[in-house]
């Protein structure tokens, strides 16, 4: 089977991070069952005895002070690196030691012990194996970071000399296989490799000249070669490992401060250091005034985060489908590493305790069952807090999709919808740049955007394009939407009615895996809200001409009334001139004045001249049928300018509804319309002192429907249809009020 290009690069680089891993299991062999184990430790500095495992008469003391063992003296041991103490020396072979012991030299015949499990034990469960973490970590960024760039490459060395320089320094005080020398020439070597990877890290300060990298990186080679030589200083390398540590902190305050859109990377970066060291500096702390419990090498085990930080940092958009894991596993293990120095903290008092092994248990129990109960409790909060803070992601998973499923529900229109995207949704989310397209006959049609020119959207023929990159990450600028950085399909079924186009995101313009799918589903709440609408909006069209026609086929009615049928009453009264009776004479009348009544009811004659008239002839009207039983006031104010003429019709026939409600369910006594019509703002109230009803519980339009509430159903209908909004206040003995209020905007909007 042959093989594609992909996979013989990365079988290509397999030497390199197998020759590292040879390197590393190689000095980790060496210092587990090479290294002398000669009975006591001693401090490489001083030489003075610390601890001792073999006891023996005559026998080594605590603080005594190293002067030669066997053929080798400590000045020399000092002076030359590839010294190496008891070499070649077998178990059960005595070997002198002499000793300064309170200023007198002594000699002792040591008897060279060999291999003991103990201290095995506390050789093996030691910082040796973070090396090969590093390791790991740069071996995973040699194989699956691409594109394969400057700052890939920094990130690999400096994971490999970290590496090195980790287990080169857990063997170098024992100077086996000339470890001591090698550590120091790393050290020289990480020093150039740190200085450029954060300088290059998030993203480059400033484009330095070659030669300035040359002449660094040429500066730790020539140091490290010296340390061959062993012609520096034996401390010099502690102050090259220092200028590395500190120059890296000092070049990310520079990326925060001068970079922005870095900054939560940088707070990343700076996170995972102080994460990965803080259980270090306690121990230390811990282990100065004495008090280093026995399972102290636990708090290394904190020092993987600090390239796991990196590795995310660099890896993640290229990471598909590991993104979350990555992020679960960093929210995961800082979590714990801070559960781990909670616990260390409490842990270590209580072991100082002089209390028997039954109080000792009980307290271990307690503080287990303590730890459990915070963890439960607090992880969720905690991963929250380092996804919003330091991973970038700003979605509040658990109820996001909630909250904006109940903000749809209130969308009853288009322009409520974009409304809610424009002032909530998309700035709640930190998009800057965003387009909503509509689907409209195999077309696109902008229906809202965000800072975006209209030169730079798509063409109404560009749909292919977008349902090809829908749903993938577009990180890089391209000629036909350089600005997009995500695009999300809205469907309905199996079709596509629209697109949400997103780019500018603060801080960083990222879209992080994680947040795609929850994207994904807003925008499916989205097209299932905007599929409503627009049928519901057919549909509210149709009733509109239904309306229409019906207010239509009333003014028709009205006309042939008026023009036909009392003209031809007026005539047939003419005709019988003096020969009509009395009775005839008042049915006349009867039947005339009623004609002109159901006439005006059709079609009121003064909303010819305008709304306030209408209404005020309206008023007067209500009261003459009452037999002035019921008061009707109508105190209006109106502008010259007139509202359509369509629209004084809606609202005319609400205002009389109401009032016919008032006169016919509530016995009101008084009856007041006021407020104020404008050309494009009308405000009314109609405000009665009847019985009044429970209304919390009865303006839903199907409940109204249901209980055969026609008069309100329609008046909420006919308001719904020309973008009104009408408010009814009442309840049980307090009258009712109805406010009603439209506008030119929100007609246009319809």
């Amino acid at each position: 089977m042959r093989q594609n290009p992909s996979q013989r690069l990365q079988i290509s680089e397999l030497p390199i991070p197998l020759f590292v891993l040879f390197i590393l299991v190689w000095y980790a062999y060496g210092l587990l069952f090479v290294v002398p184990y000669s009975g006591f430790a001693f401090n490489v500095g001083s030489g003075r005895v610390e601890e001792i495992y073999s006891q023996q008469t005559p026998s080594l003391q605590i603080n005594d002070v190293l002067i030669q063992i066997g053929p080798i003296t400590w000045e020399s041991y000092k002076k030359d690196a590839r010294l190496v103490f008891f070499e070649g020396v077998q178990p059960g072979e005595i070997v002198e030691i002499i000793v300064n012991r309170d200023g007198r030299e002594i000699a002792i015949p040591w008897n060279f012990m060999g291999f003991n499990q103990s201290v095995f034990r506390a050789r093996f469960i030691n910082i040796w194996g973070l090396a090969f973490i590093f390791w790991l970590f740069g071996a995973a960024a040699q194989l699956l970071i691409r594109p394969k760039d400057g700052r890939q490459r920094l990130f690999i060395a400096a994971n490999y000399l970290t590496a090195f320089w980790l287990i080169f320094g857990s063997i170098s005080s024992f100077q086996l296989w000339g470890s001591s020398i090698l550590l120091h020439a790393v050290t020289w070597l990480l020093l150039p490799v740190y200085l450029h990877l954060h300088w290059v890290f998030p993203r480059p300060l400033k484009e330095l000249p070659k030669a300035v990298w040359i002449a660094i990186y040429l500066m730790g080679l020539t140091l490290a070669g010296a340390e061959f030589t062993q012609s520096l200083p034996k401390g010099l390398y502690a102050v090259g490992f220092l200028v590395a540590l500190l120059g890296s902190i000092i070049l990310e305050g520079v990326h925060f401060i001068k970079q922005v859109d870095q900054r939560r990377d940088v707070r990343l970066l700076a996170s995972s250091i102080l994460v990965a060291f803080i259980p270090s500096v306690i121990l230390g702390i811990l282990t100065i005034v004495g008090a280093a419990p026995h399972f102290w090498a636990f708090a290394l085990f904190a020092l993987p985060f600090m390239p796991l930080a990196y590795f995310y940092v660099i890896y993640r958009r290229q990471s598909g489908g590991l993104e979350v894991r990555l992020n679960r596993l960093i929210s995961l293990y800082s979590f714990l590493i801070f559960l781990g120095t909670v616990l260390f903290s409490l842990v270590v008092p209580i072991t100082s305790l002089n209390i028997s092994s039954e109080t000792s248990i009980f307290i271990g129990v307690l503080v287990i069952l303590a730890a459990t109960s915070m963890a439960i409790i607090t992880f969720p909060v905690f991963q929250a807090f380092v996804e919003k803070r330091y991973l970038g992601i700003k979605l509040p998973y658990q109820n996001l999709q909630e909250t904006y499923s109940n903000r749809i529900a209130a969308s009853i229109s288009t322009s409520d919808l974009l409304q809610l995207l424009e002032d909530e949704v998309f700035p709640s989310l930190f998009i800057r740049e965003f387009a909503f397209m509509q689907v409209f006959n195999g077309k696109l049609k902008t229906l809202l955007t965000g800072n975006i020119p209209p030169e730079q959207l798509p063409h109404e023929n560009d749909m292919n394009l977008l349902v090809s990159q829908a749903g993938m990450y577009l990180p890089h600028t391209s000629a036909d939407g350089g600005w997009t950085r995500l695009i999300l399909p809205l469907k309905a079924g199996d079709s596509f009615i629209g697109f949400w186009l997103l780019g500018r995101r603060d801080p960083d313009d990222l879209y992080p895996l994680a947040e795609i799918s929850i994207l994904q589903s807003i925008a499916n709440q989205t097209a299932i809200a905007l599929s409503n609408i627009l049928y519901a909006e057919e549909v509210r069209k149709l009733f509109q001409l239904d309306v229409e026609r019906y207010e239509q086929e009333r003014l028709s009615l009205a006309r042939d009334l008026h023009d036909s049928i009392l003209n031809q009453l007026a005539a047939l009264r003419n005709n019988l001139g003096e020969a009509a009776s009395s009775t005839f004479q008042s049915d006349y009348e009867e039947l005339t004045r009623r004609l002109r009544e159901i006439v005006s009811n059709l079609r009121p004659p003064m909303l010819m001249y305008g709304l306030k008239p209408a209404i005020i002839e309206l008023a007067d009207n209500l009261m003459e049928r009452s037999g002035d039983r019921v008061k009707v006031k109508a105190d209006l104010e109106a502008s010259e300018e007139r509202i359509p003429e369509h629209m004084e019709q809606h609202l005319f026939r609400i205002v009389q509804e109401a009032c016919e409600n008032s006169l016919r369910h509530a016995e009101a006594r008084t009856v007041s319309i006021y407020g104020t019509l404008a050309s494009g703002k009308v405000d009314l109230n109609i405000h009665d002192d009847g019985k009044g009803f429970d209304a919390d519980s009865k303006l839903e339009l199907n409940n109204l429907l249901a209980n055969h509430h026609f008069g309100l159903s329609g008046m909420i209908e006919r308001a719904i249809l020309i973008g009104a909004k009408i408010k009814i206040h009442s309840g049980p003995g307090t009258g009712t009020r109805i406010h009603l209020t439209w506008s030119n905007d929100t007609e246009k909007k319809q």
